[in-house]
Formats: C-alpha cells, sequence, structure tokens
C-alpha cells in the first residue's frame, strides 16, 4: 500500500485551533471543530481514503482506516522526527522542514484513537539528539499544542522521550549537567551475526564511531562480529509503531525518512555506529582519501576529546575546543565526520535498527515474523534539502505519502525528491534483505496511488515532479 497526494496549495495552519478539522467528518469524535481552514487536516484524510482502506465504512460515523493495523486496546507508538529544537537564528520554514508538524500530527492521532479506542495507550514522541531540550521541541513544533487539546478531552495520549541520556549544553560546547536515566527502560537486542555489519567485519577490524560520544561505548557495542542495539522498551512494548517522518536530505545516508526515521527509537545513541574511523585506505569510511589532512587532525582530536568525561571541568572545556576547531576547518575541509556518499556505516546502522524495531519482541529477542505492525506517513507539505538533517532549507513541495512498508515508502521517497532510488544504499539494499526483511514486495514492481490515479513505480519516476538539492558530500551521486 502506498497513496500519496501532492498538493503544491498545502500549507500548515497556525496552532490557535488545535489542529482540529475545519468540518465535521462523519468519523470525527470530537465536539471542537477549527473556525479557520486546515487543509492538512483534510489531506490526511484524503491519503487514508486514497489508499483504500475500509471503503464500506467510508462517509459514515463508523469509518475506521487502521483498523486493518491497529485493534482496540492496542499500544500504538507515533514516531515524530523531534530531532532537536529551532536554532534561535533558523528560519520558521527551515524547521518546519526538519521536524514533526504538529498538525501533521494531531490529524494522524484522531485516527490512531479511533481505531485503538479509549482503552489504548497512545504516545507521541522520539530519542532527539542528546543536547535536545525536549520541552522546547514540543513547543516549536506545536506538538505541546496537540497534547494540550488531548488533556483537555481526556484521550488517552501522551509524551515520551525516549533517551537514558540528556546533555545540558551552552552555545559554545560548555557542558552544564548531564541527566542519565533509568537503566530499565534500555532494552539490549544482539543481531550479532544477523548485523549487516557482519561483511565488514569478515574483511577487517572495524573501529565504529558516533560523534560526541565515547568510542569506548560505541565498541562494546559493535566489535568483532557482537552488534548489538539499545531500544527504548516503550517502543518494544508496542503493538503498533506509526512513523511521521520528514521528506528530507541526510549528510550520512542521502535521504532521512522512513528507514533512518527509526534511529529515534534508540535509547543509547553510542550504540548508533555512523562512521568507521579514518580513511578507505585503512577500513575507515570517515572522510575520502584526498581529504585526509585537517580531516584527519579533526578525527584525533575528536577521539581525545570524547575519552574524558563530559560533566567534568576538563571534559566541558575540551568540548569548547573541539566546537570552535571543528567550525574553522569546515571551509577547508568539508567532508568530516562521515558526511559524504562513500559512508558505508551509517545506512547499515538505519537498515539494522529498522529491523530491529520490526522483529524484536519486548525482551529483545527476535522472531522470524514480525512483532508489530510499522506504518510511515512522510511529510514533505516543507520538505528539506541541502545540508541535512539538522540544516535543511525548506522546500515547498506539498507531499504527503502512506505506505505499510518501510522499504518501498523510502523508494517512493526518494523519487519524489528527483533521486534515483537504487543510487541509495539504505533505500537499494533494504529491499533486499533475506532475513528480517523490510520490504513487503519488490519496489521496483510495486504500484502507488498518486492523486487518487493507480500507477506504475515506472510511471511515478517519469512525472515531473520538485527537485531536491543533496547534501554537498552526495552531490556526485545524486545530482
Amino acid at each position: 500500500m502506498i497513496s500519496i497526494l501532492i498538493d503544491p496549495d498545502l500549507q500548515y495552519p497556525d496552532a490557535a485551533d488545535h489542529f482540529s478539522p475545519d468540518q465535521r467528518f462523519p468519523e470525527y469524535r470530537y465536539e471542537h471543530v477549527a473556525g479557520r481552514p486546515n487543509s492538512v487536516y483534510r489531506a490526511v484524510r484524503n491519503v487514508l481514503i486514497q489508499a483504500g482502506l475500509d471503503p464500506e465504512h467510508l462517509d459514515t460515523p463508523l469509518w475506521n482506516p487502521l483498523g486493518d493495523f491497529i485493534q482496540p486496546g492496542s499500544r500504538v507508538f507515533l514516531l515524530c522526527n523531534f530531532m532537536q529544537e529551532r536554532r534561535s537564528d533558523e528560519p520558521l520554514e527551515d524547521f518546519r522542514s526538519r521536524c514533526s508538524h504538529g498538525s501533521v500530527i494531531r490529524a494522524l492521532t484522531d485516527y490512531i484513537l479511533i481505531a485503538a479506542g479509549e482503552d489504548s495507550r497512545v504516545s507521541i514522541g522520539n530519542a532527539p539528539i542528546q543536547f535536545c531540550d525536549w520541552e522546547a521541541v514540543l513547543r516549536d513544533t506545536e506538538a505541546q499544542e496537540v497534547l494540550h487539546f488531548y488533556q483537555s478531552v481526556g484521550a488517552p495520549v501522551s509524551a515520551q522521550d525516549l533517551r537514558l541520556t540528556v546533555t545540558d549544553a551552552t552555545a559554545f560546547g560548555s557542558i552544564k549537567s548531564v541527566e542519565r536515566r533509568d537503566e530499565e527502560d534500555g532494552v539490549h537486542v544482539p543481531l550479532n551475526r544477523d548485523s549487516l555489519f557482519d561483511e565488514l567485519d569478515r574483511k577487517h577490524s572495524n573501529r565504529y564511531r558516533v560523534m560526541n560520544y565515547d568510542p569506548r561505548r560505541t565498541e562494546s557495542f559493535h566489535s568483532d562480529g557482537h552488534h548489538e542495539y539499545v531500544i527504548n522498551r516503550h517502543i518494544l512494548e508496542a503493538d503498533v509503531i506509526f512513523s511521521t517522518v520528514k521528506l528530507k536530505t541526510h549528510e550520512k545516508t542521502g535521504i532521512t525518512c522512513a528507514i533512518k526515521g527509526m534511529v529515534g527509537t534508540v535509547a543509547h545513541k553510542d550504540s548508533l555506529p555512523h562512521h568507521r574511523y579514518g580513511p578507505p585506505e585503512v577500513g575507515g569510511d570517515e572522510y575520502p582519501s584526498d581529504n585526509a589532512g585537517l580531516a584527519k587532525l579533526a578525527t584525533g582530536l575528536h577521539e581525545r576529546v570524547q575519552l574524558t568525561e563530559p560533566d567534568t571541568a576538563w571534559g566541558s572545556s575540551l568540548r569548547v575546543v573541539y566546537k570552535v576547531f571543528r567550525r574553522a576547518i569546515r571551509h577547508w575541509s568539508p567532508v568530516v565526520e562521515g558526511a559524504w556518499h562513500g559512508n558505508d556505516t551509517t545506512w547499515r546502522m538505519a537498515v539494522d535498527v529498522a529491523r530491529v524495531v520490526t522483529y524484536a519482541d519486548a525482551t529483545g529477542g527476535l522472531h522470524e515474523l514480525p512483532c508489530r505492525s510499522t506504518l510511515v506517513l512522510t511529510d514533505g507539505i516543507v520538505g528539506g534539502e541541502g545540508d541535512g538533517p539538522y540544516c535543511s532549507t525548506a522546500v515547498h513541495s506539498g507531499v504527503l505519502a502512506l505506505s505499510d512498508d518501510l522499504s518501498a515508502a523510502d523508494h517512493v521517497n526518494a523519487i519524489l525528491m528527483g533521486f534515483d532510488p537504487v543510487r541509495i544504499p539504505m533505500v537499494r539494499e533494504s529491499a533486499r534483505l533475506k532475513k528480517y526483511p523490510l520490504a513487503n514486495t519488490d519496489p521496483l514492481c510495486g504500484e502507488v496511488t498518486l492523486n487518487a490515479r493507480a500507477m506504475s513505480m515506472a510511471e511515478l519516476e517519469q512525472m515531473e515532479k520538485t527537485h531536491y538539492e543533496p547534501q554537498e558530500g552526495w552531490r556526485e551521486v545524486l545530482s
């Protein structure tokens, strides 16, 4: 199932009316109706309609479009993109290009509640970066307005920050405090030889890294055939994961949509390898060989800094030094920290995590069949191009896309951005998995519904669309 709506005139409404619909649809359960237009709510509804969900009850109070995926009393986690609050100098539209918007969250949650009922548990959240101010990101995405509405009507909806380590830092990188949360909320899931890193391990010894974390911690999760991820238990206790993601470029994986969005389920970010230390000639993919001068100096300094405790005076001071140095060298050394098409690590991690979220039970045990349903609604009403995921530039493409297939969803998302899906390893390889697969069917042979018209994937590729500018390190393969 892939349902796409494209309307260039779609605009996010303001939060004054709690993002309620501007008309009383037959299935709508609440008294409050918006006094001003809300085209996003109607667009989400139309995406569900054209997906052919519960057609016999359409336009009646009994319409339950998500009923095939969500049973009454289910525990549903609405996984949003809350990566970081809005920066002080960031234009509002650019912020909206990289984070979920409250109007999409509200419309989708209404339909989740129709299916799950009042005895359910619906959580809204994710695991943003360690420096994110949780309350600020809820405010800036206007998700807080949505939560206030559900609180006022007594609906079983709450917010959930999935991080187990939260760091408070100044704009200069000085660490003010580190909060370490209850480890009981982290479920360790070992993939080991079933990890996509196993192929790399068989070739040579690897030094897996993620920025701003102690490399010793990352190597304790990933080394010598041992590969495990720490997923928040609220994810693995859920019956359904419904991910609402942005249509956005990414410096390490090309795009960040359905599959990469699942990284927001991880409780400990240091269990997420983002690159391998050094250039290719030493087994790394952190930067290309012809970029090894200042990049090598930067990564060496970063390594030393991360070996110190962040919440000590010495460790905090070193992080300030590194942040200043990193900013200074970006002009001469544009590819650092694995931000290029040669990164052969991050896409494997993202696919691994998506498989874990799909196939692991609440104790971390892996099963041959999925343990929960996974659905995704991609929000490209305002998408993000260029220096994503943190500093993307807004693109008004008016896209909403619904799918119950993570691999096919990203195949379509790449096409909608004007990219060749086959040139993006995360998308290409996710469709080829034999064990713990993410694709229900071969995306190349699939069909989609676009603005109520059924078409093949090949036809979709030929249609005129909004072309996104890839991140600089990906221009060579995606432009």
